[in-house]
């Protein structure tokens, strides 16, 4: 089974230099909700999973040490919240000149299933319908974010994570990223399609 431990766990995770600014005795209780929430879950600390979790356990630690502080919970999400959509702003262009490429639409058609099969664990239901030369689809189920965050009463967590998708893919410039529902704001599922423009 992956080792995890949350120290490694923020260093790999979109909420790194967030961590940092904290002040020593936050970062210590943090750690601690960490582990504790590790152990919680166990049956999800699979080593596919291990990149999701390190930012799903540290995010849902931050905004309970936050709230713990006395943060109202609008308010301590909105500070992770933040925190990824600032770490995740260099992604934007590095993604922006992938699909500058005629073979953007294609590769993800090749690439994602395997990348998926190599980082999808316990908890994941992902399935990847038939769909035109110059399109990919894949169909999320069953997500661990809304899994893990619901059963932590914070729903809208799963949200502020379903955002990423939109920040990164919704203004590519060679391919549309097309969806109807996400589970995060209250779909059944998550339908993504790329489409070739």
């Amino acid at each position: 089974m992956k080792k995890y431990v949350p120290m490694k766990m923020i260093g790999k995770s979109r909420f790194v230099n967030y961590y940092n600014s904290w002040q020593e005795e936050d970062k210590a209780a943090l750690l601690g909700r960490m582990e504790r929430l590790i152990s919680e879950n166990r049956e999800y600390a699979d080593k596919k999973n291990y990149g999701h979790l390190c930012n799903l356990i540290t995010s849902l630690a931050m905004v309970m040490i936050l709230e713990e502080k006395g943060h109202a919970r609008e308010e301590a999400v909105r500070r992770v919240a933040d925190a990824m959509y600032e770490f995740i702003k260099p992604q934007i262009a590095s993604m922006n000149r992938l699909a500058s490429h005629g073979w953007f639409v294609p590769f993800l058609k090749a690439a994602m299933p395997v990348k998926f099969k190599n980082t999808l664990g316990h908890g994941w239901a992902v399935d990847f319908p038939k769909c035109g030369k110059n399109e990919f689809s894949m169909v999320t189920h069953q997500c661990i974010y809304q899994q893990l965050f619901s059963k932590y009463n914070m729903p809208e967590m799963t949200a502020v994570f379903c955002k990423v998708d939109d920040i990164l893919y919704g203004k590519l410039p060679r391919a549309e990223f097309l969806y109807t529902q996400q589970i995060g704001t209250g779909g059944s599922m998550c339908d993504y399609t790329f489409k070739k423009r």
